[in-house]
C-alpha cells in the first residue's frame, strides 16, 4: 500500500508541473500565435435599463474560426457602444442613428468598416451618423433604444436594421430568455400587448466573479468563442442541424406563430412611428441570403415576413428597404457572398454593399 501511495505521489509531482507548463504554453499560444476572440463585456446599466457594453476596456480584438481566420478590432466609445468615434450633441448637421442587433454591433469587421461608419464617411458633411447595435436585440429592443437616443441625442433620421429573428424574439412568450431587453407580453384574453421592463440577467459576467476570472484566460475564450464548444454541446444534447434553419430561424416554427408575430410587429412599428412622427424613419430588411446563394429564392419559407413588413410599413407610411433584389442582382453579377464561410454576418463586402444602397436611397 505504501508503494502504491508513493507511486501516486510521484505521478502527481510529475503531472502537476506538466499540466501547469502546458496551460501556460496554451495561454501564450492563444494570445500571440492564434489570438482567441476577446469581445468586450456586456453590461446592464440599471439607470437606463439598457444592456450595452462595459467601458472598462476601450479596444480589443474579435476573432472567428479555429485559426482566427477573421480578425477585427472593436472600440467601445463614450456612450458604451462599438463605434470608432465618441458621440456628441449634433447641432449643425442632420443626425442619422442606425439601430440594430449584432449586424450593427458589427464585431465581424473593424469598427471603421461597419456600414454606419462607411455611411458617415461617404455622405456629405451635412450628415453625422451614429450606431447603436447589440447582439441579440430584437425589434422590441430597437423601440427601447430609439427612446434612449431620442432622450440623449434627438436624431433627425432613424434607421432600423432588421433581420429575421427580430420578430419572434420581441415576444416574451416566444423567447422569455431575452428579459434583459424590452419585449412585448401578449394578453390573449384582451388581445393586447404590454411592454416588459428590461431587467439584468444575473448570470452575466458583470455579476459573476468566476465568469470574469474565466474570461481573462485566452484558452477559455478560444474554447468558448473560436471553437464554440457551447453550441457543439447544445447540438449534441438537442440533436438539431443547421439544415433545419433558414435566415437564422426555424421557418416552420415561425410560420406556426405567424398571426401573433404579425400583431406584435404591427404594434411595434405603429409605436415607433407614433413616437417619432416628426422624424424620418427607415426600416432596412436583410435578404434571405442562403436562398440567394443556393438559387432557391422562390422556394424560401420566409417570404411572408417580407410581405408582412411591406404591408405594415405601407400602413403607417414608413419607409422600407428590402435588400433581397439588390443582393440577388449583385450576387448573380459578381458571384461574391456578403458574408464569410465562417460566419453568417455581413463581412466587409456586405457592409460596403449595404452602405452604398443606403447612400443611393438617402440622396436620391
Amino acid at each position: 500500500m505504501k508503494k502504491v501511495l508513493k507511486g501516486l505521489r510521484n505521478i502527481l509531482f510529475i503531472s502537476l508541473p506538466t499540466v501547469l507548463v502546458l496551460f501556460l504554453f496554451l495561454e501564450l499560444f492563444f494570445r500571440f500565435v492564434i489570438p482567441a476572440s476577446d469581445p468586450p463585456g456586456g453590461y446592464f446599466y440599471d439607470d437606463e435599463k439598457m444592456y450595452s457594453f462595459s467601458n472598462k476596456r476601450e479596444t480589443g480584438l474579435f476573432t472567428i474560426g479555429r485559426f482566427a481566420e477573421i480578425k477585427a478590432r472593436w472600440r467601445i466609445n463614450n456612450m458604451n457602444w462599438n463605434y470608432p468615434i465618441d458621440y456628441y450633441p449634433v447641432q449643425d448637421k442632420k443626425l442619422i442613428t442606425v439601430i440594430g442587433d449584432s449586424y450593427i454591433e458589427a464585431f465581424q469587421v473593424d469598427a471603421d468598416k461597419s456600414y454606419p461608419f462607411l455611411l458617415r464617411n461617404k455622405l456629405s458633411s451635412d450628415y453625422e451618423v451614429f450606431a447603436f447595435g447589440k447582439s441579440g436585440a430584437p425589434l422590441s429592443q430597437y423601440l427601447h433604444i430609439s427612446r434612449y437616443v431620442n432622450k440623449h441625442l434627438n436624431p433627425d433620421i432613424l434607421i432600423f436594421n432588421m433581420v429575421h429573428n427580430d420578430f419572434y424574439e420581441s415576444i416574451y412568450q416566444l423567447h422569455p430568455s431575452r428579459h434583459y431587453y424590452l419585449q412585448l407580453s401578449y394578453n390573449e384574453e384582451q388581445n393586447s400587448f404590454s411592454e416588459t421592463i428590461p431587467r439584468p440577467n444575473y448570470s452575466f459576467a458583470q455579476f459573476n466573479t468566476w465568469k470574469r476570472v474565466l474570461y481573462k484566460s485566452a484558452l477559455f475564450r478560444y474554447l468558448y468563442h473560436n471553437l464554440n464548444v457551447s453550441n457543439i454541446r447544445l447540438q449534441f444534447i438537442v440533436g438539431r442541424s443547421d439544415n433545419e434553419f433558414e435566415a437564422n430561424i426555424d421557418p416552420v416554427q415561425m410560420k406556426n406563430k405567424q398571426d401573433l408575430i404579425h400583431k406584435a410587429t404591427d404594434h411595434l412599428i405603429k409605436t415607433i412611428t407614433e413616437e417619432n412622427n416628426e422624424k424620418r424613419i427607415i426600416f432596412v430588411f436583410d435578404a434571405p441570403r442562403s436562398s440567394i446563394y443556393s438559387n432557391t429564392l422562390e422556394e424560401s419559407k420566409v417570404w411572408w415576413m417580407y410581405d408582412m413588413m411591406k404591408e405594415i410599413c405601407q400602413k403607417y407610411n414608413t419607409e422600407y428597404i428590402d435588400l433581397t433584389d439588390p443582393m440577388k442582382e449583385d450576387f448573380i453579377k459578381n458571384g461574391r457572398k456578403f458574408n464569410s464561410e465562417l460566419d453568417g454576418h455581413w463581412d466587409e463586402y456586405g457592409h460596403e454593399f449595404v452602405a452604398n444602397i443606403l447612400i443611393d436611397y438617402l440622396l436620391k
